[in-house]
């Protein structure tokens, strides 16, 4: 997560008064492929005098957001034609200063740390209340953070693990450089053949490699280990495919 901006996790949302003095009118711009969920997000932010624009694609939001350079965009997380965390990357690499809340139906910790690596402000599951997504819009466009109260546990365990990897407590072993290499390819998704090819190792090896990373990180198979490497901070996401053209000289897949 952004060190510059506040974490606040609240279990009780207080009474909206922000959006009453403001003297500039906010504009927020909601991307979600399902009209009846932007039709009540909408009615929420209109009864405090936002001024709102809709998308109901990823390919749409974005060019909106060249556009019309919304302060707030509403996004939800998994939308058909984009990945959800790609856009909120691209939008905050071109627009720095919009401010993303997420909305999603999954209360994973895997899919929220990305989503705040990628740039968000805020992150809300799909059932919040109205008031407490009003809240979340303030807290964003002041800069703020916001997280819906119900995942406040994972972000605790997300901070429970970095620090046990750090102090050597959790796993017994840090992850060797060649088990790095393998995790990486797999992370792109390479199969064991394509690893073995590649780093010049037999697939047993690799089958032992895997059988390692899933050992040290608490992984049930290949899929988990990815995620597990992702949410512990051994992958960077956003440099992972230079990363692999640069030290493998590899195509992304």
């Amino acid at each position: 997560m952004d060190s510059s901006c506040e974490l606040r996790i609240f279990t009780d949302c207080p009474r909206i008064q922000f959006f009453k003095t403001q003297k500039s009118m906010i504009r927020v711009l909601i991307i979600d492929d399902y009209p009846i969920l932007r039709l009540g997000i909408r009615t929420a932010l209109e009864s405090v005098n936002i001024q709102v624009q809709e998308a109901d694609s990823g390919e749409q939001g974005l060019q909106q957001v060249r556009d019309t350079h919304p302060d707030v965009v509403i996004l939800k997380i998994d939308l058909p034609d984009v990945s959800g965390i790609d856009l909120i990357s691209e939008i905050n690499q071109e627009f720095p200063h919009v401010k993303i809340v997420v909305l999603s139906g999954h209360s994973d910790e895997g899919l929220l740390k990305m989503a705040f690596n990628a740039g968000a402000n805020s992150y809300l599951l799909s059932d919040t209340r109205a008031d407490i997504l009003l809240y979340a819009v303030e807290m964003s466009y002041q800069g703020q953070c916001w997280i819906d109260p119900r995942l406040s546990r994972s972000i605790l365990d997300i901070k429970e693990e970095d620090n046990s990897l750090r102090k050597g407590k959790k796993f017994g072993e840090s992850l060797t450089s060649m088990e790095m290499r393998v995790l990486k390819l797999m992370a792109v998704g390479f199969s064991n053949e394509r690893i073995a090819d590649n780093l010049h190792v037999s697939p047993g090896s690799i089958r032992g490699y895997t059988n390692s990373l899933n050992l040290k990180l608490g992984a049930q198979n290949r899929t988990h280990a990815v995620f597990r490497a992702i949410c512990l901070g051994y992958i960077n996401y956003k440099s992972l495919f230079s990363e692999i053209s640069g030290d493998e000289n590899l195509e992304a897949v």
